[in-house]
């Protein structure tokens, strides 16, 4: 987290956004922060503007590719798996199914799927229950490369340990 590039204005923001979730409850309309480190641009939204945003990749999670994968891991050849998948859900559901995965493949979904998105939102509200809130920052990838989203989670103790101390020249 130390790493992370925030400039002192970005520190007053975010803990002034922490002061202001001090004793309020959990909700969809708490703020996360997205982190563009290219331009230094700390964006505030809420959290039920997060998929908007950032639509997270949940085409692996459909049934037809959790069949198709599981019984290629069973060791099926893929024709036979595609022709079970085929008989099973129909060929025209599970060729969309992988349409889908292979465009969010070739677009790269930055590891952004909805199973991180709900564990951020699990997290984010974890921390209300444990009255030790935490504000995820997700730090976003450049553009055109295949690195990941990264998201750092800022609590009030390690905002202090980021906020940078000027001392001044005599």
């Amino acid at each position: 987290m130390k790493d992370l590039p925030l400039t002192s204005r970005h520190c007053e923001i975010i803990e002034a956004t922490l002061q202001d979730l001090t004793d309020k409850p959990w909700s969809f309309r708490s703020p996360v922060f997205l982190l563009d480190r290219c331009w230094l641009r700390l964006e505030k939204i809420r959290l039920d503007e997060l998929t908007n945003r950032l639509p997270p990749d949940n085409s692996g999670e459909a049934p037809e590719l959790i069949k198709y994968n599981q019984l290629l891991k069973d060791g099926c050849s893929s024709l036979l798996a595609v022709q079970e998948c085929w008989a099973e859900f129909g060929m025209e559901d599970f060729h969309r199914a992988m349409n889908i995965n292979w465009y969010w493949e070739d677009i790269g979904n930055h590891g952004w799927t909805y199973k991180v998105y709900i564990e951020l939102v699990n997290q984010y509200r974890q921390s209300f229950i444990n009255a030790s809130v935490s504000i995820p920052v997700v730090i976003l990838c450049r553009k055109g490369s295949l690195e990941h989203h990264i998201i750092e989670w800022i609590h009030r103790t390690a905002l202090n340990k980021l906020i940078p101390t000027f001392t001044q020249s005599l």
